[in-house]
């Protein structure tokens, strides 16, 4: 049927069903400083040195039957590429549906002083109530390849700079 519309139409419906489909969120719109394969990491935010800006807060999907390490690797991958100095990780929670790696980036509109102006984990609450049991990693899996994950993940993460 859309292939007897007039082209003249044509941009318009493009543009009414583009504005159906919302914001894309795992497209990040922030800051990019220049990338990095140094970083730090905190598991709390009292951990974070005074000077650190928050630039980026997301959730990490991460897939099935990875290691610590390789979930490691896959926050920082991201986080480096945005220029990340440090990840400050939060909660993390089974997922019921594997996933491709992916980021799901909620803001902030503008970067912040962590040590200043850190309120939690305050965004995506609908996405992530939805999410399964609880998964522990804190210092003891981050990055050991011998703790292993089945299930597909979701964690909670702050891209900060701290130069």
């Amino acid at each position: 049927m859309i292939r007897f519309i007039s082209t003249l139409l044509l941009p318009t419906i493009v543009l009414l069903l583009s504005g159906c489909g919302g914001k894309d969120e795992t497209a990040y719109s922030g800051k990019i400083y220049t990338p990095t394969d140094k970083i730090a990491t905190a598991f709390q935010y009292t951990q974070v040195p005074r000077p650190c800006r928050v630039f980026a807060e997301t959730f990490a999907m991460l897939p099935a039957n990875q290691s610590g390490k390789d979930i490691q690797n896959l926050v920082f991958k991201e986080a480096g590429a945005k220029g990340a100095d440090l990840v400050l990780i939060g909660q993390t929670r089974k997922m019921e549906d594997d996933v491709e790696s992916q980021f799901i980036y909620y803001g902030p509109e503008q970067e912040y002083l962590c040590a200043e102006k850190w309120c939690g984990w305050k965004y995506g609450y609908d996405e992530w109530e939805d999410q399964g049991e609880w998964v522990n990693i804190g210092l003891s899996e981050w990055g050991n390849k011998t703790v292993f994950f089945e299930d597909p993940l979701m964690m909670q993460v702050a891209f900060l700079r701290c130069r």
